[in-house]
């Protein structure tokens, strides 16, 4: 039992090395093909070549190996990154546009329906934004669909302090601007761009784009 099991043992390990020194063989082979003067000079035409030979030329082969896959795979993963990144922008976008399009387009339904009568009608207040209150917007829009923010970090971009900024959002958030997101930044709410908001930012973009 003890004399099979070293014999399994013994085959196991001449695989390993017969497929380790199969760089290193593959090389031999090939200087001697291509450049057989050379390999006689060197006593490695018409025999087996030396065990350290075929060692260093294995490893050297297998480590450029390891190096050319770990480029490989570095490059596939910055590919994908950029991919990635290029759909989400695309993505954004074009619900940006599409967005924008419906609330032009309910706009100017609105406006071709007959006006209902004066005192039928529930008279809806201006609301004029400020200009933090534009740069709060101006900020949800630049970060994207989904990305949450809150007043300590606007409170930091814009050197005002953070009671300020959250006056702001609680405006924006009262007229449908921003929508509330789960979980606190520095026990203050999160809020995040909601289509109103992003499809204001988009008209108040353009007329100032056409000014």
């Amino acid at each position: 039992m003890a004399t099979e099991l070293l014999t399994i043992l013994r085959n196991i390990g001449i695989t390993l090395y017969d497929a380790f020194v199969l760089p290193g063989d593959f090389l031999v082979s090939q200087f001697v093909a291509h450049a057989p003067d050379y390999a006689t000079s060197l006593g490695i035409a018409n025999q087996e070549p030396a065990v350290l030979l075929r060692v260093i030329l294995s490893l050297l082969s297998w480590f450029l190996l390891v190096v050319a896959v770990s480029m490989l795979l570095k490059l596939l993963r910055n590919a994908a990154r950029i991919v990635g990144s290029m759909v989400r922008t695309a993505s954004f976008r074009i619900s940006l546009a599409v967005r924008s399009n419906k609330t032009k387009l309910v706009l100017k339904l609105r406006q071709l329906l007959p006006q209902r009568a004066k005192h039928a009608a529930t008279p809806t207040p201006m609301v004029e934004f400020d200009d933090l209150d534009l740069a709060v917007l101006r900020s949800a829009s630049a970060r994207g669909p989904g990305f949450a923010l809150s007043a300590p970090e606007l409170a930091s971009q814009f050197t005002l302090r953070p009671a300020q900024v959250q006056r702001s959002l609680d405006k924006l958030n009262k007229n449908k601007m921003l929508d509330y997101v789960i979980g606190s930044t520095d026990g203050f709410d999160n809020y995040r761009l909601t289509d109103s908001g992003a499809a204001f930012v988009a008209m108040w973009q353009r007329q100032g784009s056409g000014a």
